[in-house]
């Protein structure tokens, strides 16, 4: 056989996804892994895509039909001639930005930003498909014996340990994250074994499940359409401002709560991708040397911190993931997405749905 099933996107517009049959992979090139994908996260991106918002356009440019799934993982198959830190066998995890490595961006250790580098499932066709091969350099072993399902958390999680990088130093103890989405929850898992000793998770009604899996946690929940989430931390540790605040959901409000939240000279870590442009009062942040700090993705020394974090906290993890599917579901975790009727969606190529 030389053919597998993929998802693609067939236009630039808002309609369906679709299962197709498309050739497999070549051997890979010298430095080149071949991996049998097992698991693809699906998130708001990816609705994004489905969509085609204007954000999303604007960023991305790829050439039709192409393949979504930028978190994905699995097995390695076939490894390239020059290839020598992964193996045959090896269960990985997948970086999708494929930075260009020359470009003075990269040359800083900045290869979230590099000015040349498409990523994987965006710009580029991506891990909704059976089999692909993948820039070793981009691939990191899973630790031994982590569930198969749960190697695509790895991408979400990267990004939450990289926003913590940008804004943490060993002053801070209290933290807010705004959004109980997948990236706030794992957010709160990275804060948590920081060490952080008061982590507050907000979300709205409509977030019940996710806020009672974030108390489930340890995190100290605030429905912010029920109490004022500044009553609420002060009843807590004593005043109405926290060290550092994590925008995890993406929207103007979500974006100016944070500023209200963070004290004066504290850190802002802006991760949720806004829908349109976002009205600051900027006189708030000069007068009080509040920070806003963009958090792009992550730089391949993250997934190094990340591979070592997600050992220990495997079992938090698996409490994430609430539906797993096989890709002729795709559209069905795209709609769950956009309903919020769920928290992680799986997608396992080779599972039959």
């Amino acid at each position: 056989m030389n053919k597998m099933m993929a998802v693609i996107k067939a236009r630039p517009q808002k309609e369906p996804f679709e299962l197709t049959s498309v050739p497999l992979p070549s051997n890979p090139l010298e430095q080149e892994v071949t991996i049998k994908v097992e698991s693809v996260g699906i998130c708001g991106t990816d609705l994004s895509i489905y969509k085609w918002t204007e954000n999303v356009a604007r960023e991305y440019n790829p050439n039709f039909p192409f393949t979504p799934g930028h978190e994905f993982s699995g097995t390695i198959v076939k490894v390239g001639s020059s290839v020598e830190q992964l193996k045959v066998g090896d269960h990985v995890a997948v970086n999708p930005h494929m930075s260009c490595n020359s470009c003075d961006m990269c040359l800083e250790g900045n290869q979230n930003i590099c000015r040349n580098r498409p990523i994987l499932g965006c710009h580029a066709n991506g891990g909704l498909v059976e089999y692909i091969n993948v820039r070793a350099m981009n691939v990191f072993k899973l630790p031994h014996g982590f569930p198969s399902y749960l190697g695509s958390l790895a991408e979400p999680m990267s990004v939450a340990v990289h926003a913590l990088e940008k804004v943490h130093s060993s002053e801070n103890k209290t933290a807010v994250i705004i959004g109980a989405g997948t990236i706030g929850l794992l957010q709160y898992l990275t804060c948590k074994a920081a060490g952080y000793s008061h982590i507050f998770v907000t979300g709205l009604s409509q977030d019940k499940e996710r806020l009672n899996l974030a108390r489930s946690m340890g995190a100290k929940v605030i429905n912010i359409e029920n109490e004022n989430p500044q009553d609420a931390i002060f009843e807590v540790i004593g005043r109405k401002e926290v060290d550092v605040v994590f925008e995890a959901a993406g929207t103007n409000e979500s974006i100016n709560l944070s500023i209200e939240l963070v004290k004066p000279t504290g850190k802002v870590a802006l991760i949720g991708i806004a829908a349109s442009t976002t009205p600051i009062d900027t006189t708030k942040l000069l007068f009080s040397e509040k920070q806003l700090i963009g958090c792009r993705a992550y730089t391949l020394k993250t997934w190094d911190v990340t591979m070592d974090l997600i050992h220990t906290i495997s079992s938090d993890l698996e409490k994430l993931v609430t539906h797993r599917f096989g890709m002729n579901q795709i559209n069905e975790a795209i709609n769950l997405i956009a309903e919020r009727k769920c928290l992680k969606v799986i997608i396992e190529p080779h599972l039959k749905g």
